[in-house]
């Protein structure tokens, strides 16, 4: 494992958490649960950032369980495959 691929794993996550999953939320919300209260996906988004600020856990979770597991699945690799000659 070297230091830039595995960053470059986290970095992945942390952008598709911040970016696609908050959207992949509220449309799932929307088709399950009906429409946001507080209206479409832009009052959303500016709740979940706002949330983030507040730093209420729900928003974190969704922001950084991607990240947590990233990092789990490549300490994972690193225990069951290490490489030879180490």
């Amino acid at each position: 494992m070297s230091f830039n691929r595995d960053a470059a794993w986290v970095l992945l996550a942390v952008l598709f958490a911040a970016i696609v999953l908050p959207v992949l939320v509220f449309y799932t919300g929307t088709a399950t649960l009906g429409p946001y209260a507080r209206g479409g996906l832009g009052a959303f988004l500016a709740d979940y950032v706002g949330d983030l600020a507040r730093f209420r856990l729900g928003a974190w979770v969704l922001l950084l369980g991607p990240v947590a597991l990233v990092a789990a699945w490549r300490v994972l690799v690193a225990l069951a495959w290490p490489r030879a000659g180490k």
